[in-house]
């Protein structure tokens, strides 16, 4: 069996001998799922068999699609049967003992990755941090639109009607390059870009120089993390800068948390949110990470509302997507593309919404859009794995190898290289990519030994003396 999406697939067809029916003998089979303590139990009237209607020349034969829900730990569970034959006057009823017909699911698209790049071993980084420089984080900060707005009232090349509409246009929704590309359409756009928005001091990060030295803002940020200085100390664009070029993730936490308090603005409400996604990834208390979650989108509906934006948008998606809520996951992605015109975010969403895709199970789709994402080493896993899953074996194969070459200390690749060789019988090429699969990531041995993908290679001695 098999994960397709949030759910596993499967096909059942019951033959049952002739002979052993007659008008008055019934029988009905009953498939179950049984993994870990669960067990999902499948309608019982699907495969009922009544002796009376069963034709003497005809082999009594049903078949049916099912379909349940995946959860966690369905991967080694088994799919079970039990029959019950019994009268029609219903005194007489026996069971039969279960068989199992099938063992575990292949949840291959589980290795879909959805962070931004490796930091190192297993952990990476999710989310998407608003920067402190480039156009598009024009007007993410506490004074917002403010200089553009002051700007267009001095402007005497439009009329107060047009003032109004771009007004509100700049105030509303998406970044700078969406909000230009509204402006373009305006007849008066030509001269509002060389009278208004190239005269905009700090178009390029939205903030003022910062006037202390870098061992001097690290002093004062040091103060403001143990509360012995308010966030004030330090202008925005200092405190701005302690926090984005703190390394420590705990400690970035709290620089963007004094400066929710002292500037707040999407910039700082995103990334505060952005240090919470983190955080949870990298917990391991169930009770903790919840906190961490909800704390994250918290600061990221504070962003949005203070104008809905790509980047808190993307950042919502991500929260869904880890959640398990994939086809949420990809509308949130989607509606958040289309917030911004900049090809550079553009193409961090077609990541992503080819990363849901293939958890969504639609994998021809998930392709369409990480060809058109960055081509880095998640980007290309995540490509190959949309081919294998399309049995595109030639595609699949170029993708690993390509995401290999950009990172060749990464264990996914080669892992991805293994399923090939699994999925065509190629033993050599099997062997050769698991064995440096698992040397070079932890997690992916401790799969490797329960992979459904890898069943008929388990007994093999060379898989035994890879996993020594």
């Amino acid at each position: 069996m098999e994960r397709y999406g949030d759910s596993v697939r499967f096909e059942l067809r019951v033959s049952l001998p002739r002979q052993v029916f007659h008008k008055n003998a019934n029988y009905k089979l009953i498939p179950e799922f049984h993994y870990g303590s669960r067990a999902v139990v499948f309608d019982e009237t699907t495969f009922v068999f009544e002796g009376a209607k069963i034709e003497p020349s005809v082999t009594p034969e049903k078949r049916q699609k099912f379909s349940m829900r995946f959860e966690d730990g369905m991967e080694s569970g088994t799919l079970e049967v039990y029959g019950i034959a019994y009268n029609n006057s219903g005194w007489y009823q026996r069971r039969t003992k279960s068989t199992v017909i099938a063992r575990g699911v292949k949840n291959t698209p589980s290795l879909t990755q959805l962070g931004q790049r490796y930091e190192s071993g297993d952990v990476f980084q999710i989310g998407m941090y608003v920067p402190l420089e480039g156009r598009d984080s024009y007007g993410m900060f506490q004074d917002g639109w403010r200089t553009f707005k002051d700007a267009l009232q001095s402007y005497s090349g439009i009329g107060m009607d047009e003032r109004a509409q771009i007004m509100t246009l700049i105030q509303g929704r998406g970044d700078f390059s969406y909000k230009e590309k509204q402006l373009q359409e305006s007849p008066h756009y030509v001269a509002l870009r060389r009278e208004v928005i190239l005269r905009i001091p700090n178009l390029t990060s939205g903030l003022p120089a910062i006037q202390k030295t870098p061992m001097e803002i690290s002093i004062m940020a040091h103060h403001i993390r143990n509360n012995n200085a308010v966030p004030q100390v330090l202008t925005e664009s200092e405190l701005a800068y302690a926090a984005a070029n703190e390394p420590r993730l705990s400690e970035k936490n709290k620089l963007y948390f004094a400066m929710v308090k002292g500037y707040p603005s999407v910039f700082s409400w995103n990334n505060l949110g952005v240090t919470y996604l983190n955080m949870y990834q990298r917990e391991v208390d169930k009770s903790k990470k919840i906190g961490f979650l909800s704390a994250a989108r918290d600061a990221f509906e504070r962003a949005n509302g203070i104008f809905e934006n790509p980047y808190a948008s993307f950042n919502i998606a991500m929260i869904e997507a880890l959640q398990g809520n994939f086809l949420e996951a990809y509308q949130g992605f989607y509606i958040s593309m289309s917030l911004t015109q900049s090809e550079e975010l553009r193409k961090l969403h077609q990541a992503k919404l080819g990363a849901v895709s293939i958890l969504n199970g639609d994998y021809r789709l998930a392709a369409t859009h990480l060809n058109q994402g960055d081509r880095n080493q998640v980007n290309m896993f995540n490509r190959g794995l949309a081919y294998l899953m399309m049995e595109d074996y030639y595609n699949a194969l170029t993708a690993f190898e390509d995401s290999a070459v950009l990172e060749i200390e990464n264990g996914y690749p080669f892992y991805g290289l293994a399923l090939i060789g699994a999925r065509n019988g190629e033993e050599d090429r099997f062997f050769e990519n698991i064995a440096k699969a698992v040397e070079k990531n932890e997690y992916l041995r401790q799969r490797a030994m329960a992979d459904m993908e890898f069943l008929f290679f388990r007994q093999h001695d060379r898989f035994k003396d890879i996993f020594r």
